[in-house]
């Protein structure tokens, strides 16, 4: 338990510690959010046997289009793991309709022992104005913790769609199929709302994926998040 609490909470330290001047000094800014889940999942899989995990991120970002940062959360997973940390660091580039990002993430798993996954990513987006449209594709060549030593290739799309005459709902959706060395391949979706309370945002979304597993078993995903 001190291990997923210490974890959980870190980017909220961090977050409290950074001086305001510090971010916007020099081109720089320091965002990020801290939040709380109904079930923590990441690409349609449960990293929390399904239950309430708390989580944050917090990131420096450069004018220039670099960035690092951090997220970490707590995790209740089949192989043992507590708790989870991802460092991220990548470029983002701004092409006027096109936003392009390319980026490279360690996820980390840490429980009675540690486990590292490294992940290669790439995406283009676009604001239609009606719709925000984001694609991409990923490859983790030492697989990810749900298929620890195949490699993992995914691709992915999401849309999200503002309500008409409700600015602060929006719409949002998802699918991706990951590839899967080895094994077989994964599919994951979701549905659902997203709506913005001044700096907060309260999500409610249906998430599935072809996993024939308790991890992967689909179900209604509660969430808030609150950004700073």
């Amino acid at each position: 338990m001190t291990v997923r609490i210490t974890l959980a909470s870190c980017v909220c330290v961090l977050a409290a510690g950074l001086p305001a001047s510090a971010q916007n000094a020099d081109g720089f800014s320091i965002d990020g959010y801290v939040g709380g889940t109904s079930d923590y999942r990441d690409r349609g899989l449960s990293l929390s046997d399904r239950g309430f995990a708390a989580f944050g991120s917090v990131g420096v970002f450069h004018d220039s289009g670099f960035y690092f940062g951090l997220d970490a959360g707590m995790a209740d997973t089949f192989n043992g793991a507590d708790g989870r940390v991802e460092m991220f660091t990548g470029y983002s580039l701004d092409a006027g309709d096109y936003i392009y990002d390319f980026s490279f993430e360690l996820d980390s798993f840490h429980g009675d022992s540690s486990q590292f996954y490294p992940e290669f990513k790439a995406s283009i987006s676009r604001d239609f104005g009606l719709a925000f449209v984001r694609s991409g594709a990923s490859f983790a060549p030492n697989g990810r913790w749900i298929n620890p030593q195949n490699d993992s290739f995914y691709t992915f799309a999401d849309l999200e769609i503002p309500v008409p005459t409700l600015p602060s709902l929006t719409i949002i959706s998802h699918v991706g199929h990951d590839f899967r060395g080895g094994i077989s391949d994964l599919w994951d979706w979701s549905a659902g709302l997203s709506a913005f309370i001044g700096n907060t945002e309260l999500s409610v979304v249906y998430e599935n994926s072809s996993l024939d597993a308790r991890e992967g078993r689909g179900r209604v995903v509660f969430g808030a998040r609150w950004y700073f």
